[in-house]
């Protein structure tokens, strides 16, 4: 199996291009790039996404982190919890922000 052209490599066949036709053979050698490229920066996306829903997972879970108040588990966040007491009323943990984004953007161990 041949390896894609590096992006050298097209920026030369580019080149040539503007100075007349290309031979079927370097045509194909750049479509063949185009295409790697592409695949390379979809599959790039694809893991920066996931890396953003993992960021963004551990941030909301930190902000709306577990208190155990009264026997039950309360979300500090959306209870108000000031170190002494709940200023808001108070939320069973896991809260309704959690559990959305949790439901929207489940794990894979959950899938």
């Amino acid at each position: 199996m041949t390896r894609p052209p590096t992006l050298a490599q097209l920026r030369n066949l580019a080149d040539r291009a503007e100075r007349g036709p290309l031979t079927p053979a370097e045509a194909a050698r750049l479509r063949a790039g185009i295409t790697a490229h592409d695949a390379r920066r979809a599959a790039n996306r694809g893991a920066s996404w996931a890396n953003k829903v993992r960021h963004l997972r551990r941030q909301l879970h930190q902000l709306h982190a577990p208190l155990l108040r009264g026997g039950i588990q309360v979300c500090t966040l959306c209870s108000g919890w000031n170190g002494v007491r709940c200023l808001g009323l108070v939320t069973e943990w896991p809260c309704q922000t959690l559990t959305l984004f949790d439901r929207t953007f489940p794990t894979k161990e959950s899938q």
